[in-house]
């Protein structure tokens, strides 16, 4: 699941010329769909100024109680690539919510340690995410680390509406 997370924190948004066009048009990537029960494990909403986005990556933890993690994070559109640079430090400025609501200081810091721990390896490395289509009409993220392809973090992903009625989920 961790590796889930690195890549929904990364996650990018198309091979095109723009990559962010749906989310020029307030769509949202959804991570790992189940489209039966309109669930991601991951979405991401992207604000872009020119050739630069910040991304706001919601992340699924936990069912019961709900746990979730919202984590910012700031990159840049390069040759039809979303990059960025991995930084803990966004992961432990992250937002963690329980059934909606902020988590207590014990949840929060437990979350985050687990998440710290786990990317620490890739801190200050490089990452570019580029898309490529997959079967079923999904899309695929495939991840390079400073310049290696990292096929073990490759997700399949859908663009979807507020009106789809898609939420965070297993």
């Amino acid at each position: 699941m961790i590796t889930s997370l690195l890549l929904l924190a990364l996650a990018a948004a198309g091979q095109t010329a723009d990559p962010l066009a749906p989310a020029r048009e307030g769509k949202t990537q959804c991570v790992v769909p189940n489209a039966e029960k309109k669930t991601c494990l991951g979405t991401t909403r992207y604000k872009i100024s020119g050739a630069s986005y910040e991304s706001t990556t919601q992340l699924f933890l936990a069912p019961t109680p709900l746990i979730t993690m919202e984590v910012r994070t700031k990159g840049a559109i390069k040759d039809g690539q979303l990059c960025e640079t991995i930084s803990l430090a966004d992961f432990q400025g992250g937002t963690v919510l329980v059934n909606g609501a902020p988590a207590d200081e014990a949840t929060a810091t437990a979350v985050k340690s687990q998440m710290v721990a786990a990317i620490s390896p890739l801190d200050g490395k490089a990452a570019c995410t580029t898309i490529k289509p997959a079967e079923g009409g999904l899309l695929t993220n495939e991840l390079t680390i400073d310049g290696a392809v990292r096929a073990d973090l490759s997700q399949k992903f859908i663009w979807v509406g507020d009106k789809d009625g898609y939420k965070l989920g297993n």
